[in-house]
This record gives structure tokens, sequence and C-alpha cells, in this order.
């Protein structure tokens, strides 16, 4: 494959992935994988992404598999986060602001990897990379 494809993929996977406030243990379990770093070597640009983990991530993602090994990524879609326990939503206003919706249930630990997860997504806006 492709260095600059590989490459593509790898950040199209991770800008998935952190948008979503996964970790990449999670992603690597959800896959089957025994351990996490198969799925880091795919973030990592090391690895082809096999077509069924391509799959399963975008039904995951809810994005299609274009969308995951496109070259400029469209990641301002709306998304449903309803199903997962710590929810969000994040929709790209066209403007170079996106707005995210995080459920709060009190806890510290939910605050704390909430503001985990939105400093991740000011990064990558900061860098143009969203």
């Amino acid at each position: 494959m492709d260095t600059a494809l590989k490459s593509n993929i790898a950040e199209n996977l991770r800008k998935h992935r952190v948008l979503r406030g996964y970790t990449q243990e999670y992603i690597a379990e959800y896959l089957g994988k025994k351990d996490y770093t198969a799925y880091s070597r795919y973030e990592q640009g090391r690895s082809n992404l096999k077509m069924e983990d391509a799959i399963k991530l975008s039904e995951l993602y809810e994005v299609d598999v274009q969308e995951l090994i496109s070259v400029a990524p469209t990641v301002n879609h709306s998304y449903d986060f309803s199903k997962k326990a710590n929810g969000n939503h994040q929709n790209g206003n066209g403007n170079g602001h996106v707005s995210v919706l995080v459920d709060l249930d009190g806890s510290s630990s939910s605050l704390e990897s909430n503001i985990i997860r939105l400093k991740k997504i000011n990064e990558l806006i900061a860098r143009q990379e969203l």
C-alpha cells in the first residue's frame, strides 16, 4: 500500500477515534485484537487496514468505509452518540468551530475524561486537522 495512503488512513482513524473519545484499547477490543498495539499500528501507518476492520470501524463511527480511507475526511457530520453511556455529540458548523455536547454524571472521573477529550479536539482544530 502507498505510504501516503497509509498515512491518510492512519490520520482518519485517529481523528474519528479521538472525536468520539475512544481509547486505542477500546477500539482494539472492539475489533477483537489481542492487544491495542495491533490497532495502534493502523494509526501509525505501519500496518495495512484490513477490510473487515474498516467495515467494523465504519459501523462503529457511523460513516462510510470511504470516509476512513479518503484523502480528505469529512468529520463535520452530526453523530448520534446515544448508544454510548458516556455520550457526546459534535456537529461542525462550517466556520472552523466544532460544537461538542458531553453528558456529565457528577463524578470527577467523568469530568476529567471529558476535559481530556475536549483538549484533544481543540488541539486538532488548532492544527487545522479538523
